[in-house]
């Protein structure tokens, strides 16, 4: 069986696609949220926000950690293209970008399920996960040649099926 982090490494990575955000509604300028299908990973939602608020009472906070993910898998995407793959930033920046597009493919069924609880849980794992990508990226830019393997929380990365050292040890394969 192939594990989602495969998934994405494979369309994401190896076979290269050109960057684009997940969300194309993202339900809080607008009406609706629409996560776009992502073949072999997750089917595409739409969720009219205003309606859902009374069953699912999270929504608000995961809108706004689901933007931000996608803003962020749509910079590091942007950004790896012109690091030199020796450079182990473009690693770690990878991993990160594998478990935010993994943290949709956990979102999409949650949406679906209509599970408050569930989105709770999510909602608390994506949070840690946006935390170490942005506190990276910003460590990166403010002193961009001392550059030390992050020491992240790894249970987003579990939550979101991600295991850190098989994602590592693939991307120091590819790269």
């Amino acid at each position: 069986m192939v594990n989602i982090y495969q998934i994405i490494v494979n369309k994401y990575i190896i076979a290269d696609i050109k960057c684009h955000k997940l969300v194309s509604k993202d339900g809080i300028t607008t009406q609706d949220l629409v996560i776009d299908k992502v073949g072999g990973l997750f089917e595409g939602i739409q969720v009219n926000t205003k309606t859902e608020r009374s069953s699912l009472p999270s929504i608000g906070i995961s809108l706004g950690i689901m933007k931000n993910l996608d803003q962020y898998q749509y910079i590091v995407c942007s950004e790896i293209r012109s690091i030199p793959d020796a450079n182990p930033y473009k690693n770690e920046l990878q991993k990160y970008r594998i478990a935010m597009i993994a943290s949709f493919a956990k979102l999409v069924p949650i949406l679906q399920s209509r599970s408050d609880k569930d989105l709770k849980n999510w909602n608390y794992f994506a949070q840690i996960l946006l935390t170490q990508i942005s506190e990276l990226l910003v460590k990166e830019r403010t002193n961009p040649n001392k550059y030390g393997k992050s020491d992240s929380d790894s249970a987003p990365f579990d939550y979101f099926d991600v295991p850190e050292k098989e994602v590592d040890n693939i991307l120091q394969s590819i790269y």
